[in-house]
């Protein structure tokens, strides 16, 4: 019984350290990537989390905050991932993308990093 538990804590321990290193990731000033020139005065977004129900990586404005979180936001996932992909418009209090940010897949703008 000692095992199991040492083995699921160690299990719990790596899925935390896992979703706390993506949330880091995620985490960066947007910067133009031929030059790295920082833009918007390196804000950032609220973290980004899955939403199984629509299948959308969503960013909202009452999801964790991430460090240096600012209200260009909204714009920036606009410009670095295309247009919102559920209800468009910031009225909502979401950006939604159709990948995860925090790969390139849905990286629609080459210029912005």
């Amino acid at each position: 019984m000692i095992r199991f538990q040492r083995s699921l804590a160690a299990l719990v321990a790596a899925a935390a350290a896992l979703a706390l290193s993506a949330s880091v990731v995620g985490a960066h000033s947007h910067t133009i990537g031929s030059n790295g020139q920082v833009i918007a005065n390196g804000q950032n977004h609220p973290a980004f989390v899955f939403d199984a129900a629509t299948g959308k990586w969503v960013s909202c404005d009452t999801n964790t905050l991430l460090p240096g979180y600012g209200p260009a936001w909204y714009g920036l996932e606009t410009a670095h991932h295309g247009p919102d992909s559920l209800t468009p418009g910031k009225g909502d209090g979401c950006y939604a993308a159709d990948a995860s940010p925090v790969g390139e897949d849905d990286d629609v703008n080459p210029a912005i990093d």
